[in-house]
């Protein structure tokens, strides 16, 4: 994907949709899960954008089936072939359950469903945010919204970062390179904070 392509909401929900008269199509029903970015789009109004979406398949069974239905979706809509990205498994915790995700929606539609998604509620994916930040890019991005999700989760101290970490990931330690951001990032939530307050 082009740095200039860019993903906002209802583009990702025509994908969606076309995911999901594929799978319905072929009697199957999929189930993915997102996560970063597009995540943060479909539960905040302060994202509009993702540069792709981060998800795993979650349904058992049919993996392939949906990845057809991923490249499906590029086709029809002309969207790179990387617009759905499966590499997030890397920041996922181990353990995953249902209570760590929120419902997205139904695609094509409620009534005609072929494709169910979930996205990572807001505290989990600030956890993975924190965990990412062991990565530099050249916007910054992880470390923003890092910022935006304390925010949205009242989480505004180090011990409380660190604590929201090990919530979701409790047997694992950030790397040194992420934790020396910790403080740099709860001085930004704070400062926003009393901004916005």
């Amino acid at each position: 994907m082009s740095a200039e392509t860019t993903l906002d909401r209802v583009r990702i929900e025509q994908a969606f949709r076309v995911m999901g008269q594929y799978l319905l199509d072929r009697k199957s029903l999929g189930e993915i899960a997102i996560y970063g970015g597009s995540a943060i789009l479909f539960q905040f109004d302060w994202r509009k954008t993702s540069q792709d979406v981060d998800a795993r398949v979650i349904s058992d069974g049919n993996h392939g089936l949906v990845i057809e239905a991923v490249r499906e979706a590029a086709k029809q809509l002309d969207l790179p072939g990387s617009w759905l990205s499966e590499s997030v498994s890397i920041y996922t915790r181990r353990d995953e359950g249902v209570a760590d995700r929120v419902f997205v929606g139904l695609y094509p539609s409620a009534e005609r469903c072929g494709l169910r998604v979930t996205a990572a509620k807001p505290a989990y994916i600030l956890a993975m945010k924190l965990k990412a930040l062991e990565r530099s890019t050249m916007d910054d991005r992880d470390y923003q919204d890092a910022i935006n999700l304390g925010l949205d989760c009242g989480i505004t101290t180090v011990d409380q970062l660190h604590g929201i970490f090990h919530k979701f990931f409790p047997d694992q330690e950030l790397l040194s390179a992420a934790d020396l951001r910790i403080r740099e990032l709860a001085r930004a939530i704070q400062a926003r904070s009393s901004t916005n307050g």
